[in-house]
């Protein structure tokens, strides 16, 4: 956005040293306004061409052999030039500008040397200078005639001295959140703030003497969500014409053109206060009633940029009894446009929602200086007074008489009270780290409009409460009125001070703790973690088929998604992994060994409605296998890699919760309706009563008791149908697993144990089993925990084939004793062996061989 130095002086005195020492400098000034916050992106000085300096004519004649030249006598205060000029309006006793002999001119072509002034003859008559008009020295676009001063300017000032002429263009970055400063009163106030001078507001100069408003115009509000707030004003009896000369220049110097008076002075009020407004002519409304409602599917709109555009029911309209009139924020329409014939206006000065602007003007392809404000946010306390000041310009400037009243409608809802923060002065001082005082905070508070109320008690501390004024949308707490002064107060003056940073042993919260452990064991396994982006679809949710009343279906909804793809909150990142692993297929990636520790999210038991309040966070465990896995199974032969199976996912978990002191165990088939209905399992815990009230678990919540053998997860082969869904190929084995439910989990026992100092002693022992028996079931006969000298069981194979029945399978076994402490005999040993083979003969499915 571009601002005129000359237009923001109308506002502040920004002349003579302040307390930084500086003055309206262009250099100072782009400094301050960087320090503000507001970047100086570029910076164009006009009216500062070396060489060129206020002079005036004392003498002017015919040239005696051009009838269109003139031979005049030009002093500059200390010397009087002879200057041959060829401009029809030149004469005696003018105040203009004189390039001297060496002043290069700019040039008025990119890419051409400009004009350097030298002694010259024409026709005769000697010239040594050149009176200037507007173009040849950059100040506009006008070759009419040379450039006459106001008769009071003093001879002999640089161009860059004479009042009122030269001008600095600063072009600013202004960021989203800063509306207030996209027009010169809000860049001035800010200058003003910086520079502790006083802002001087434009005055109204509003008379009222038409007639009644409610006799020539109605307002009908039906959209009161697109538009909150919509102010009507009239002004009969106007003149439309060429706008004034003061007029002229101002939007000039930011490169503006002019159209007519009254649409530049709905210009002028825009890049001065920064609220857009619009004018139509009142004779063109239809049944001189204005309505601002939705539009119409297939309702036609020509704008003033002369398309025809084509609106739909999503688009909010400014229309008439006949139809549309004005794409709402965004553009005007060319039948209700302001015009020479145009005698009578109605002045629209509104609050448009800023989300329904925007997405209007997306969907045209459509952005206008007023549709730039409004999707940022206008002053929504201002809007009255924007409409008595604009009406009482356009009155004085363009005569006619401004009709008795304004027509105001409101939605309910909308605010007209200031929104009331507090703020800290000690809090203040703990975060900027550097002593200011309250008074100090107070002034530089209220220098950019907040009003001070009340006082108060936050958090046990004095606080201060401010009034936040209407154009500073983005001050809604106590930090953002924190940061406001610092930044008034300028950022660089913050001491720079080490921060103090005692060392000693602070240790991780529990459940940063635990992810540290399953990342270090999950990657020493050969698995890479992943991280995806936190946002989910109803559709990847869809793919799981979860049932009805399964807490991961109570999703949290986004209220403005980026796209369908990420509009809710994952309750599972499942979804994500495995989208991953199809993309890691599809480029020939086959081994796939992801692990990702996330967070999934919920609305509280029994809430369901997208609208409910409550929202729960659960630290989950996902991991996801295909392909290859190395097999070092003993019976296996080799190493070489194998498909992954069931077995591989089941005996990674079981070191996994091994690593993490978790006593834990698993139940066959799981419960999941993603999963296998025979080859997957759930992993059960006895939980501890929780340290705070209610965990998330599985997002159900849980009691505040103890809970004996509670689901904490779940894993296995995903099911074919799920598996189709997300177009993956091969075999697929997921495990989902609650961190909340690892941490609440009853820990094993630790118990230290010496390294060996004597030799181990083995006996094997093979058994004939149901094929449908588990390692699990077998292990669990044998008397393990009372033969002390017991140290390892170790399934050595497993074998189905010659020899064995049919439904039958060969195990073979390896008992390893070993004493802390001496030398076992085989006698111990056998005795030992003959124990554990009497506990397994009890089971009648079980077969000596």
């Amino acid at each position: 956005m571009e601002v005129s130095l000359n237009w923001i002086k109308k506002y502040v005195d920004l002349s003579g040293s302040s307390e930084g020492g500086a003055d309206d400098d262009p250099q100072a000034l782009s400094k301050a306004l960087t320090s503000l916050g507001l970047e100086v992106e570029g910076m164009r000085i006009l009216g500062a061409v070396p060489g060129v300096v206020s002079a005036e004519v004392l003498e002017c004649g015919r040239h005696p052999e051009a009838d269109k030249l003139s031979v005049c006598s030009v002093t500059d205060g200390t010397e009087t030039y002879p200057v041959v000029c060829g401009a029809s309006n030149v004469a005696k006793g003018q105040k203009v500008l004189l390039a001297k002999v060496g002043a290069e001119l700019p040039s008025r072509k990119p890419g051409e040397a400009g004009l350097k002034i030298k002694k010259a003859k024409l026709r005769g008559q000697e010239s040594h200078g050149m009176i200037c008009a507007e173009d040849e020295v950059g100040l506009g676009e006008s070759h009419e005639g040379i450039l006459v001063l106001d008769p009071s300017t003093p001879v002999g000032l640089p161009m860059d001295r004479i009042p009122g002429l030269g001008d600095v263009v600063f072009e600013l970055n202004v960021t989203p959140n800063r509306p207030d400063a996209l027009n010169h009163i809000g860049v001035a106030r800010e200058l003003a703030a910086f520079r502790r001078k006083p802002l001087r507001y434009p005055e109204s100069s509003l008379r009222e003497e038409g007639a009644d408003i409610a006799s020539l115009i109605g307002i009908e509000l039906d959209d009161i969500l697109g538009c909150p707030l919509y102010v009507g004003r009239v002004i009969q009896g106007v003149k439309v014409g060429p706008s004034p000369d003061w007029l002229v220049k101002a939007l000039k110097s930011i490169g503006k053109r002019s159209i007519n008076n009254v649409v530049d002075l709905t210009n002028y009020v825009l890049l001065e206060v920064g609220q857009p407004t619009h004018a139509f002519d009142l004779n063109k409304i239809n049944g001189r009633k204005v309505i601002i409602r939705r539009g119409r599917d297939g309702e036609k709109l020509r704008t003033l940029d002369d398309v025809e555009r084509t609106i739909t029911a999503e688009d909010m309209l400014i229309a008439d009894s006949k139809g549309p009139m004005v794409l709402a924020g965004v553009m005007g329409g060319k039948e209700s446009e302001v015009n020479e014939s145009t005698t009578d206006i109605f002045l629209e000065t509104a609050y448009f929602n800023p989300s329904v602007v925007r997405r209007q003007g997306r969907r045209h392809g459509l952005s206008s200086d007023s549709s730039y404000r409004f999707e940022r946010g206008v002053d929504p306390l201002n809007t009255a007074w924007v409409s008595d000041y604009l009406a009482g310009l356009i009155a004085k400037v363009c005569g006619g008489k401004v009709a008795k009243g304004r027509l105001e409608k409101a939605s309910p809802e909308h605010q007209l009270a200031p929104r009331i923060v507090y703020v800290r002065p000690a809090r203040a001082e703990k975060i900027l780290g550097m002593a200011i005082g309250e008074e100090e905070s107070v002034r530089r508070l209220e220098s950019i409009g907040l009003k001070r109320v009340e006082a108060a008690q936050v958090h046990g501390q004095e606080a201060l409460a401010f009034a936040i004024p209407g154009f500073r949308g983005d001050l809604e707490r106590e930090a953002d009125l924190i940061e406001e002064i610092a930044r008034l107060g300028d950022y660089n003056n913050i001491p720079v001070i080490l921060p103090s940073l005692p060392l000693g042993y602070q240790a991780l919260p529990p459940v940063e703790n635990l992810a540290r452990t399953l990342r270090h064991h999950l990657r020493d396994a050969g698995l890479n973690e992943t991280l995806n982006l936190r946002f989910s679809s109803r559709k990847a949710l869809a793919k799981l088929g979860l049932a009805p009343e399964d807490p991961r279906g109570a999703y949290v909804p986004l209220r403005n998604p980026l796209s369908e793809e990420w509009e809710i909150l994952p309750t599972t990142t499942l979804p994500a992994l495995l989208n991953a692993a199809a993309y890691n297929q599809n480029n020939q990636e086959r081994n796939i060994r992801f692990f990702e520790i996330a967070k999934s999210f919920y609305h509280r038991p029994g809430e369901r409605s997208e609208r409910a309040p409550g929202v729960m966070e659960e630290e989950m465990l996902y991991i996801v296998l295909s392909g290859e896995w190395p097999d070092r199974r003993p019976w296996s032969g080799d190493s070489t890699a194998a498909p992954v199976e069931f077995h591989h996912l089941k005996g990674l978990l079981e070191n996994l919760l091994a690593a993490a002191g978790i006593k834990a165990r698993m139940a066959f088939p799981g419960s999941e309706n993603y999963l296998h209905p025979v080859e997957s399992g759930s992993i059960l815990a006895d939980l501890a009563p929780p340290v705070s009230g209610s965990e998330v678990l599985y997002g159900a919540g849980r009691a505040s008791g103890w809970q004996k053998a509670a689901r904490i997860g779940g894993f296995g082969i995903l099911h074919p149908r799920v598996q189709s869904h997300f177009d993956l190929r091969g075999q697929i084995l997921v495990a989902e697993i609650s961190l909340s439910g690892l941490l609440a989990a009853v820990p094993g026992d630790k118990k230290f144990s010496a390294f060996g100092h004597f030799s181990t002693v083995s006996r094997d022992l093979n058994l004939v089993v149901d094929d449908s028996r588990s390692h699990g079931e077998i292990l669990a006969q044998m008397p393990v925990s009372r033969i002390p000298i017991l140290q390892e069981v170790r399934l050595n194979s497993v074998y189905r084939g010659t020899g064995v029945p049919a439904g039958k399978k060969a195990l073979h076994y390896s008992f390893i004793y070993r004493h802390a402490e001496k030398t076992l005999t085989d006698e111990e040993v056998n005795k030992a062996q003959e124990k554990l083979n009497q506990e397994l003969a009890k089971d009648p499915g079980i077969v000596f061989k």
